[in-house]
């Protein structure tokens, strides 16, 4: 079966039944989400040069495997400059002139005098670091979106709404899910949805039940888990109406000598030690859930850097490898569970308190009147793998999907292995006969205006200008061609400034930026492939003969200019990145194809 045609320009949907992933119904879960754009096929290497595992490695998509994720709705809801109550609704707060001081970032604080930081007020929260995306609110819908994308691209199947602390958040709960089933609608495969409850989990589940749930609210969002809806809270207490509805799983922090975990039966852990303990349903011997945590907390002076059972000193912290994280996912593959939940996406922020109900405080002593925070702090004790700004960048990203390819598999690539003359006429005849394509999400060239946090007054992006659909490559003896399609008409009838193109020759060990060896763009000299003399330093080498008409456009490059070291190669299109030797606007300027660090395969048929 040959998957991803393209039917005026929109994906088919992918038939799970064919792929032998299920479908809902009273004994079955969920399926396992399953990228449209077939994301677990594309290739990436973070900052450390660890590459993706690819399906020689992963093996073939496993039937009932699935991941979920801690996904936190509180950014916003607590007030800025100082801590305040909730709205009724449970919503964002807007904010007031008074909003002058915050955000208050922990790092940037320390900076400035880490003997004596000048944090906010007592209760006020605070961003250990500031996200990629900038310091934002829940429901700013451009980073719901990039969220969406993100979580769909790791083959994250459902994101587990943080409601622990008695607040359902339920506005921005609906609001992520009217845009994620907008995207749905366009043909993205996007993870479900779920809440963990725990404080007063009695009137917390009432809430959630009749706000969401009884109003069938986003039914095409809840995640099923054999038969029922999900909910990882506890259900004792619970009215029979309730208990009859969800299927429960009770989520607490660890698992050795704690009450609540028991023997594990129906227990599904949010955090644990090394080794990790599992929850079972059907068997005591069959795992049915682990958690996998990037870190735990400050207070338990246990980090992102923890391994082998301790804490490293200060002075050789490696906040950004994830040995921590690394260590969980190899307990975690070893159980090989049905189900691995990640702690956590999104958390952010920390109330700061000097309460002395703390005793320490990253390994050192404190009393009271002396500062503390409970879940987060800095790079090193925090938890969030979202791309973060400066720091560790996206490295927590490229570990996370690395190992749930590792869990879930991935799908083996093929690839068109006729050779084809296409002439570079802007007709593109003979591309009909290209069979592979290549494709991006369509539709994820939102524009954004919204407040952000604070005194933040606004976070505007207008950079998404084509809607980057779907690539082609084929081949001859002299020339290698490329195809790029987008969603609407081009604006110019020539390549587009700001339009650029990449390639990367795994087998040269040529000087490259970021991998790539080769980038097409409009040079002094007008459409010029330049090649890297290391880093964002680029040299014009040839001219290149490119035609666009319509959506489309296409190219030739002589296979004689590239030098090619071997037959694998992995390409990229960018387009208004503004790409100046940052990778890391490929997160959120104009669109690129395939998303963020991720590129295209192609090997080559006819050196």
């Amino acid at each position: 079966m040959k998957l991803g045609l393209l039917c005026k320009n929109r994906l088919v949907v992918i038939n799970l039944l064919v792929l032998g992933l299920g479908s809902i119904d009273a004994q079955k879960s969920s399926p396992p989400l399953v990228s449209q754009q077939f994301a677990d096929t594309w290739s990436a290497i973070d900052d450390f040069q660890r590459s993706l595992p690819l399906n020689k490695e992963t093996g073939n998509l496993k039937k009932d495997k699935f991941v979920g994720i801690f996904y936190f709705t509180w950014l916003g809801a607590h007030g800025y400059d100082e801590h305040t109550q909730t709205l009724p609704e449970e919503g964002v707060h807007p904010t007031t002139a008074a909003d002058t001081l915050s955000p208050y970032d922990i790092t940037e604080i320390i900076k400035v005098n880490p003997r004596n930081p000048k944090y906010g007020p007592v209760n006020a929260f605070h961003h250990w670091g500031e996200p990629y995306f900038g310091y934002y609110l829940t429901d700013d819908e451009w980073v719901i979106l990039k969220h969406a994308q993100l979580l769909s691209d790791a083959g994250i199947d459902v994101i587990v709404f943080d409601v622990t602390n008695s607040l359902a958040y339920l506005p921005q709960v609906k609001k992520i899910c009217r845009v994620f089933t907008e995207l749905e609608e366009k043909g993205w495969a996007v993870p479900k949805i779920t809440f963990l409850t725990n404080t007063k989990h009695v009137e917390t589940t009432e809430k959630i039940y009749n706000g969401f749930y009884k109003k069938g609210l986003y039914r095409n969002l809840w995640f099923y888990w054999k038969g029922k809806p999900l909910l990882m809270g506890n259900n004792e207490g619970l009215n029979t109406e309730l208990t009859d509805y969800f299927n429960f799983r009770r989520s607490w922090a660890w698992t050795d000598g704690q009450e609540w975990f028991g023997d594990g039966e129906d227990k599904w852990p949010w955090i644990d030690h090394y080794p990790q303990n599992f929850g079972w349903h059907d068997s005591p011997d069959i795992p049915e859930q682990i958690v996998v945590s990037t870190a735990q907390h400050p207070i338990s002076n246990i980090g992102r850097s923890f391994h082998n059972g301790k804490q490293p000193s200060t002075d050789s912290l490696q906040s950004g490898k994830g040995l921590f994280f690394d260590e969980q996912w190899r307990r975690a593959l070893e159980v090989d569970p049905e189900f691995v939940f990640i702690t956590g996406w999104n958390e952010w922020v920390a109330m700061r308190f000097e309460d002395g109900k703390a005793k320490n405080m990253m390994g050192q002593p404190i009393k009271k009147g002396e500062t503390y925070f409970v879940d987060q702090y800095n790079a090193e004790f925090s938890r969030d793998i979202e791309p973060m700004k400066g720091g560790f960048k996206d490295n927590y990203y490229y570990q996370m999907v690395a190992n749930i390819r590792k869990f879930k598999g991935t799908r083996p690539f093929s690839q068109d292995t006729d050779l084809h003359k296409i002439r570079i006429d802007g007709r593109f005849a003979e591309w009909e006969k290209v069979s592979t394509s290549y494709y991006d999400h369509e539709g994820d060239i939102l524009h954004r205006s919204h407040p952000g946090w604070g005194r933040i007054t606004a976070y505007q992006n207008t950079s998404g200008r084509n809607d980057l659909i779907e690539a082609k490559v084929a081949e001859n003896s002299q020339n290698l061609y490329f195809l790029l399609k987008i969603s609407e008409k081009f604006e110019t009838k020539e390549w587009p400034t700001e339009l650029v193109f990449f390639i990367k020759d795994n087998e040269s060990n040529q000087p490259a930026w970021e991998g790539f060896h080769y980038m097409i763009k409009i040079g002094v000299n007008g459409l010029q492939l330049h090649e890297s003399n290391g880093g964002w330093n680029w040299k014009e080498k040839a001219k290149i003969d490119s035609k666009l008409s319509g959506n489309a456009l296409e190219l030739a490059i002589p296979k004689s200019v590239l030098n090619l070291k071997g037959k694998n190669l992995e390409f990229k299109w960018a387009d208004n990145t503004s790409t100046d030797g940052d990778i890391m606007k490929f997160y959120d300027q104009g669109d690129v194809a395939p998303n963020a660090r991720f590129t295209y395969r192609y090997k080559i048929i006819n050196p």
